[in-house]
């Protein structure tokens, strides 16, 4: 628990100073008036996203649920996932929220490896996807925008090649997949880890169930970007739309990064930086930033109301097996 608590203050630290820093650049007046002046039907409309953009999410995972033969219904999967949604937001990392999923539906799965594994390879793809998806937008950065960092598309590439590496190791038949089978072996709670690993490498067994995630995954990042342009005309602020295609998939990615707490401070500097080539101020850039990683904090709340309410995940099915 204590490297737990440590690498959460540390992330909390990152998040305070990167804020206190950006404050600086603030207008104080022109924030509230931005706030004050919210326009209502706009931001309905951004909500409404967000929460198909998580219904989405749910059904990603039930593809890779059923490649294993863990069937659940989509409505559970929804309802797991936003309880995941909301305590992932309450803890440091996602893998808090990732945790309340796999125990949510192990109780009700045949086993809890294969549950664990789902989240897993959930993880890579999404990762995957959103390093390409950052990839492709740059062409369209140096078109619309000019004197963007040169120095990100490296970065990206470098953290594309750093997540598709491992998968392509550890999904070989031979060879390399025992190697890395000797190496779980040393570690400890070896044979839980090396469960998970075999259940994580017959994945290679539903090539289509893959192919289908990731096209999903990959489709699903337009969500964000129509999300921040509703935000944005919620706020009062006309961005052109084809400026978002490029630079939203961008800052998502890099908010990714495990450096502070769900991306807050980065996305708002990265807005900051940004936005600033295409003549939108640093007042207006920040709060639309805030205001984004204040609304996916706010999506979680039916995971709140799914806790207290009680939901189907926690009655127990029958098995027809």
């Amino acid at each position: 628990m204590k490297p737990f608590l440590k690498n959460y203050f540390w992330r909390l630290l990152v998040s305070l100073l990167l804020l206190l820093f950006l404050i600086r650049f603030v207008n104080p007046k022109e924030f509230a008036h931005l706030l004050r002046n919210l326009s209502l039907p706009y931001l309905i409309g951004y909500f409404a996203l967000i929460f198909v953009d998580r219904l989405i999410m749910a059904y990603k995972w039930k593809i890779l649920l059923d490649a294993k033969g863990v069937h659940s219904s989509l409505m559970e999967l929804i309802v797991v996932y936003f309880k995941g949604t909301f305590i992932g937001n309450l803890l440091p990392t996602s893998l808090g929220g990732d945790a309340v999923r796999a125990y949510e539906l192990s109780k009700n799965a045949k086993t809890v490896v294969d549950v664990i594994s789902s989240i897993i390879m959930e993880r890579f793809l999404g990762f995957i996807s959103s390093a390409l998806m950052a990839i492709l937008v740059i062409p369209l950065l140096y078109l619309f925008i000019t004197g963007f960092p040169r120095v990100l598309l490296l970065i990206l590439t470098l953290f594309l090649f750093a997540g598709v590496s491992p998968l392509f190791l550890i999904m070989q038949r031979e060879g390399r997949a025992s190697a890395l089978t000797k190496f779980l072996g040393k570690l400890p709670w070896a044979d839980k880890i090396l469960k998970i690993s075999s259940s994580f490498v017959l994945y290679r067994n539903h090539p289509r169930a893959l192919v289908k995630f990731f096209i999903w995954s990959f489709g699903e990042q337009l969500v964000p970007i129509l999300a921040t342009f509703l935000l944005a005309l919620s706020l009062g602020l006309f961005i052109p739309f084809y400026y978002l295609i490029p630079i939203i998939p961008i800052t998502q990615f890099f908010a990714r990064i495990p450096i502070s707490l769900s991306g807050l401070g980065i996305q708002e500097g990265l807005f900051i930086t940004i936005f600033a080539l295409i003549g939108i101020g640093t007042t207006s850039a920040f709060t639309l930033g805030f205001a984004s990683n204040l609304g996916n904090i706010l999506s979680g709340l039916p995971g709140a109301y799914f806790y207290l309410k009680g939901s189907p995940s926690h009655e127990p099915k029958p098995d027809n097996h």
